[in-house]
């Protein structure tokens, strides 16, 4: 964004949920812009800090996670580019049996006690604190992202990826008062891996490839305006081939 009014030149503002680590496009940003500061916030919904113009206050460019089975359109009020689905994770206190098991099944638990779903997607950080509290506790497991799980670098609990239950998937949005922004298709073109080298603006259009026909018209159009006949050239007129 840039606000001009204010004296304040181009940067961009980035908000993103617990468990993605946007630290690589930052990164990257800063190598090909360095002349355009970029800070990102973790928060547990940026959806409401959305700017919706330049110059507003709050987020440029969000990451978000969704239900998998959500539909692929981009939800009411947002651009959104799918990124990733996160693989699930069992969450138990940090003594229990499961953290000797690499990956789990929703089949593998069935006799085991679960504490009430939270919704990654709707749940705030710290409504998800508390259910992980109440498993470090022993009082049941808790199924997360395992992206999340990870985030919370909690010692007292063991995480395990989980099979056979729904999953959920990340994606970048943005308002579409702001489509057309140049920072914002810069950014979202080097999250989906867009190169340096095939940034929107490097270099010139590739050009058209010209067919046997418009390339020997165009040789002769050359010839006519150097005013040299193929003869004077030291070629053949009637086999076109370099005499020796």
């Amino acid at each position: 964004m840039t606000d001009e009014s204010a004296g304040i030149g181009p940067r961009l503002r980035v908000g993103y949920v617990p468990g993605v680590q946007p630290d690589k496009w930052l990164t990257r940003w800063r190598e090909r812009n360095p002349g355009v500061p970029i800070t990102a916030r973790r928060v547990g919904d940026p959806r409401p800090d959305l700017a919706r113009s330049a110059g507003d206050d709050g987020f440029d460019v969000i990451f978000l996670r969704e239900a998998d089975d959500a539909p692929r359109s981009a939800p009411p009020g947002l651009l959104r580019i799918p990124l990733y689905t996160e693989t699930m994770a069992v969450l138990a206190g940090k003594d229990h049996e499961l953290g000797a098991f690499d990956t789990l099944s929703a089949e593998d638990l069935e006799a085991e006690r679960w504490l009430d779903p939270v919704d990654a997607v709707t749940a705030t950080p710290e409504e998800v604190s508390a259910a992980v509290d109440l498993v470090a506790a022993g009082i049941g497991l808790l199924a997360l992202p395992l992206p999340y799980a990870r985030s919370l670098s909690r010692r007292d609990v063991v995480a395990r990826p989980l099979e056979g239950v729904p999953t959920t998937r990340t994606g970048v949005a943005w308002s579409p008062a702001r489509e057309g922004d140049e920072l914002i298709d810069e950014f979202v073109g080097i999250v989906r891996g867009r190169t340096a080298s095939t940034s929107r603006g490097a270099g010139e259009p590739p050009r058209e490839k010209r067919t046997a026909r418009e390339k020997t018209a165009a040789k002769a159009r050359a010839r006519a305006e150097r005013g040299t006949r193929p003869a004077e050239r030291g070629m053949s007129p009637a086999r076109g081939k370099r005499r020796r």
